[in-house]
């Protein structure tokens, strides 16, 4: 539909339906129009007015199912599909539809049974329809299952076997069942190992036979001893059957413990280090978490490069006896590019520093050695450094998308947004710029470059990127519709309903959370000083009068020339708008013309940088409808919460506010330092609205309820006091927390509040190893006493302090920063490829 003709054809169903109430034809059509716009509640109110005028109308029931189904009006669509079953009881699709209603709306046995039925109308199955009967098979044992039926489901799978054709999918299954039967645990263990035999690396496979043998711990990582040693004879056993099998050596890992560990770790690593496969360290980070297996691994690639440096082979695997190993021609490159991931991760960057310079005198054309490099850099707050190094390595390997990615990051952290896109514009279509990024639903770039607008107060533009996030799980979600019809008709019964409930689980995903959370953020800031984006003209007016008048002068000419660039593409759109109705003529006039994708014509954004966006008059209210989706999909993420209760606490909402605090403390405790301010802050908002609380009796005692329970009789400072001595030796974001809630509490504390951190939380001589810090985490302190608490000579001495530890840190002037200059030696490959935009080389003196 032409969208300028769209009120036009609203106005003419409307008055349609008020020429003629009782035509089904025009409240269908009136439906269609609001199913066209996604306005599927609307639309479903029209196809059920269609249907009290004509109770049997196909097509409407068609339509009215797929909208039921798409909002998950679950008890509506079984409805719908037993009527149109009723209606044509001959038809494949209106049973199969039938049945993954009932599935879905938890009636498993009358699923079952209307799969059966039409099985049992079958006659002969023809040729052509083998592999959908086969699908309908596995997927009425898979009803069967989910409705506890277990046996049944077996019996069913035994039966029909010779007319299953995915044979991997009905040994699935299979294991599945007999894994819930306790008698069958032999034919279970069977099943897994002819799976095995097929594909030894599928780690669910591994699952599903330690479950059969009952060698899967009951609480996580701990295992009795008779499950060791049966573990230890089955992967002896595994690897002797499958010596190529990377899962077969790499599993163990996760059981043994000491010698046996270090035994099997120093067998794994070679054919990693001896091969060159860099992922060596991402295949063992999850190691880490045990203090034991972590030492252990540093100490063995240490011995390992020890041993090289000293004869120039790796030594022999303990109680083998003989010559030491034979080594890869850059096995020392990749121990030396082990040993500098390991000491950053276990905050050793100095080591990591000095690791990662060896690995480029090594192989100073090796890209992943400058990834880790600029890794490195980041984690020690040089951003300048990390940025250098990323870059490096974009330029050794032009054509790498994820060497791209990981530079353009880096530039936007530093807060170089253009440079940035302009690094991410390399992937895209030539002439389409960043708007490619966007239509390939580039969510990364999107949260990176928003973030990074945020950092700089532009508001608007920051929203842009964000809310184009959100759009794209909207999109994800409308792009269902076509399936309903489609799978059915396919018979893909078990890939749909699991994709259903992927769908049901969407917003779930830490990108849209991510992004949410910051336009929250962003929100939450449009609230607190709306004039600072309603003023952004004077803010740049202030700016500009800061200027020489050279620069002015400068700048004047770069606004002027945007100007006419972008005069000239309005003119341009304006020009194939054009073209494009003349083409729209002649083909009405049965001249066919036919537009090739770059040149047909793109709706203009309205609101390129998000100005619009910027001046929404509630911006509260905007953060209402993501915090809402954020508490249904994303209630186990703290971060959740601590926004909820931001925005509720504001507009006033201290019931929704206390249940914030509430789900706060369900996901991470009294004890986490977030929560301990959220806890605080309530009860003191509590107490100032006590007056105004009054008015409403129930809302009154149940608050007045749970800030008891919270406080146990303590007063907030008591309260405060005792989560600092609790709590604060945990970690300085503690010792933080309790500080700011101090002066929050008593603004004549804020001295007090600071030599908490200074004295108590110093990183000299404060009881806290430089290794349990984090860089993030003593830039937030920072911020505190300079911002929050107003301490510009603690702020000072904080900084100081932090410069002896954080050596290499931008944000704290270390004396060891890098100064990393890779420009004078990229320059020559750049010219020798020809690659003029190869990148705009990153000298990044301080």
């Amino acid at each position: 539909m032409d969208p300028s003709k769209k009120e036009e054809a609203y106005e003419l169903a409307r008055r349609g339906i008020k020429n003629n109430l009782k035509s089904h034809v025009t409240w269908h059509v009136y439906g269609l129009l609001y199913r066209g716009d996604q306005n599927y509640d609307e639309a479903i109110k029209c196809y059920k007015n269609a249907l009290r005028i004509d109770k049997e109308n196909y097509q409407i029931l068609r339509d009215l199912s797929n909208l039921q189904i798409q909002m998950r009006d679950i008890s509506g669509f079984v409805e719908t599909r037993t009527t149109m079953l009723a209606l044509k009881a001959s038809n494949k699709s209106h049973w199969i539809s039938f049945a993954i209603a009932h599935h879905l709306n938890g009636s498993h046995q009358l699923a079952a049974h209307a799969l059966k039925t039409y099985a049992d109308m079958q006659e002969e199955v023809p040729p052509s329809e083998a592999y959908e009967h086969s699908e309908m098979i596995l997927y009425r044992a898979l009803v069967l299952e989910e409705g506890g039926q277990i046996q049944e489901a077996l019996a069913y799978l035994d039966t029909s076997k010779d007319l299953i054709k995915d044979r991997v999918g009905l040994l699935e299954q299979r294991g599945r069942l007999l894994l819930k039967l306790p008698e069958e645990r032999e034919a279970a263990e069977d099943v897994y190992r002819q799976l095995l035999a097929l594909n030894p690396d599928n780690y669910k496979y591994h699952e599903g036979l330690r479950t059969a043998l009952q060698l899967e711990p009951e609480q996580q990582g701990k295992w009795s001893e008779e499950q060791l040693q049966g573990l230890a004879e089955l992967y002896d056993e595994l690897a002797k059957q499958y010596p190529r099998s990377t899962a077969v050596q790499r599993i163990p890992l996760d059981f043994k413990v000491e010698r046996a560990f270090e035994d099997a770790a120093d067998a794994y690593v070679r054919r990693f280090i001896n091969k060159g496969i860099p992922s060596l360290f991402s295949d063992l980070k999850a190691l880490y978490r045990d203090p034991a297996k972590r030492d252990a691994l540093g100490s063995l690639m240490q011995r390992l490069l020890k041993s090289l440096e000293k004869t120039g082979a790796l030594p022999p695997l303990h109680n083998q006896e003989g010559t030491p190993d034979a080594t890869g021609p850059e096995a020392k490159l990749w121990i030396l590019y082990y040993l500098a991931q390991h000491y950053d991760k276990i905050g050793q960057t100095g080591d990591a520093l000095d690791a990662v310079d060896r690995c480029v005198h090594e192989d100073p054309e090796l890209p992943d050695v400058y990834t880790v490099q600029s890794r490195i850099a980041k984690h020690a707050g040089d951003l300048e450094a990390a940025v250098a190094a990323a870059c490096k390595a974009e330029s050794l390997d032009l054509a790498d998308r994820y060497l791209n990615s990981s530079a353009a990051k880096a530039l936007f952290r530093q807060g170089r947004i253009e440079d940035a896109e302009a690094m991410a514009a390399k992937f895209t279509k030539h002439g389409d710029q960043l708007n490619g990024l966007t239509e390939m639903q580039c969510m990364w770039y999107e949260i990176e470059c928003g973030n990074a607008y945020i950092r700089r107060r532009e508001y608007g533009k920051a929203l842009k990127k964000l809310l184009a996030v959100v759009k794209h799980f909207e999109d994800f979600q409308e792009d269902q519709f076509d399936f309903h019809s489609y799978c059915v008709r396919k018979m893909t019964l078990r890939s749909y309903v699991e994709m259903l409930r992927m769908e049901d689980t969407l917003h779930h995903n830490i990108f849209y959370s991510k992004a949410a959370w910051a336009a929250i953020q962003v929100y939450l800031e449009l609230d607190r000083a709306p004039a600072s984006a309603a003023n952004a003209a004077n803010a740049q007016s202030a700016a500009d009068a800061k200027l020489s008048p050279e620069e002015l002068k400068k700048l004047k000419q770069k606004r002027r020339k945007e100007q006419q660039k972008q005069k000239k593409e309005a003119e341009s759109a304006a020009a194939a708008e054009k073209e494009a109705a003349k083409a729209a003529g002649k083909e009405k006039e049965g001249t066919p013309k036919k537009q090739s994708g770059s040149s047909a014509h793109k709706e203009k954004d309205a609101d390129p940088d998000g100005e619009q966006l910027a001046k929404v008059a509630e911006p509260l209210a905007e953060a209402v409808k993501l915090v809402r989706m954020l508490k249904e999909h994303s209630g186990d993420r703290l971060q959740t919460h601590v926004l909820a209760f931001e925005v509720y606490l504001r507009r006033g909402k201290l019931l929704l506010a206390l249940q914030a605090v509430k789900r706060a403390l369900a996901v991470s405790g009294a004890g986490h330092p977030q929560v301990h301010c959220l806890v605080i802050r309530f009860c003191h908002a509590a107490a100032a609205q006590q007056e105004a609380v009054k008015e409403k009796p129930v809302v009154a005692e149940v608050i007045e309820s749970e800030v008891q329970q919270v406080l146990a009789g303590k007063i907030l400072a008591q309260y405060n006091e005792a989560f600092l001595e609790k709590h604060g030796g945990e970690s300085l974001l503690h010792r933080a927390a309790a500080a700011e809630m101090m002066a929050f509490l008593d603004p004549q504390s804020k001295p007090k509040a600071v030599q908490v951190i200074l004295k108590r939380g110093g990183l000299v001589g404060g009881g806290l190893a430089a290794e349990a810090l984090k860089h993030a985490d003593a830039v937030a302190v920072h911020r505190l006493l300079q911002d929050t608490l107003g301490d510009e000579a603690g702020a000072k001495e904080w900084k100081q302090r932090c410069s002896k530890v954080f050596r290499w840190s931008g944000f704290f002037e270390g004396a060891d920063r890098l100064h990393l200059d890779y420009s004078k030696a990229d320059a020559a490959p750049a010219q020798e490829n020809g690659v003029a935009d190869a990148m705009k080389k990153v000298s990044l003196n301080s």
